[in-house]
């Protein structure tokens, strides 16, 4: 794994703005905050605080990793923007993480068998997982679904994670889902070859849909 010792990874898809250092399959340091709508302010501060604190140089990073949706559409290209600009500083490559899975990861414990995210009114972002390693897959593509499709389509008895979707909630028991770069960082690590993108000029973010994520 020594084509990637060093991952710098970046979340800003939703209201979490964030930046890890990723050595060795081992999240050194993160720096995050809800930052709703402050992704462009907040993300260089970050960055200058994460280099500063654990002394790297750009040139020691082996690939920087990303959060790539579905999530707001202006989150995702600050962030995206803000990868590519460092990656292209020094030829890097890019890891774009799926925000699904990065979501998943972060509950592996649970070992979800689907993921909902957010988008607006009662839209949600909704895909099927299953898991090789300890590692979240993507069973199909996402979809768009209301909320009473997922509630009528979809067994509750299933293992489900949600992100950002507390006022659609009644009496469903979902796994409060967390966003991180901590995560987008490890999986970026551990699936390296699966997502790294060596020539990311065109690399674009995966909206799904026109649809923001909202708080």
């Amino acid at each position: 794994m020594n084509n990637k010792k060093n991952i710098l990874s970046i979340e800003t898809s939703s209201n979490i703005c964030g930046i890890s250092f990723i050595s060795n399959g081992e999240c050194i340091k993160t720096i995050e905050e809800d930052s709703d709508r402050k992704h462009v302010e907040k993300i260089p501060v970050f960055f200058q605080e994460i280099q500063k604190e654990i002394g790297f140089k750009l040139s020691e990073i082996s690939a920087i990793a990303v959060s790539n949706g579905p999530g707001s559409f202006t989150g995702l290209r600050i962030g995206l923007s803000f990868a590519k600009g460092l990656a292209f500083s020094h030829n890097l490559p890019i890891v774009p993480i799926p925000t699904m899975m990065s979501l998943a990861f972060n509950c592996r414990e649970s070992k979800p068998d689907i993921g909902l995210i957010h988008s607006h009114g009662e839209k949600v972002f909704f895909q099927k997982i299953y898991w090789e390693s300890n590692l979240p897959q993507s069973s199909k593509e996402i979809m768009v679904l209301s909320w009473s499709e997922f509630l009528n389509k979809y067994s509750t008895s299933k293992v489900t994670f949600h992100a950002n979707c507390n006022d659609l909630l009644k009496d469903e028991d979902l796994i409060d889902a967390k966003l991180s770069s901590s995560s987008v960082g490890m999986l970026a690590y551990f699936m390296f070859e699966k997502y790294v993108e060596y020539e990311p000029q065109n690399l674009v973010s995966n909206y799904v849909s026109p649809f923001n994520i909202n708080k």
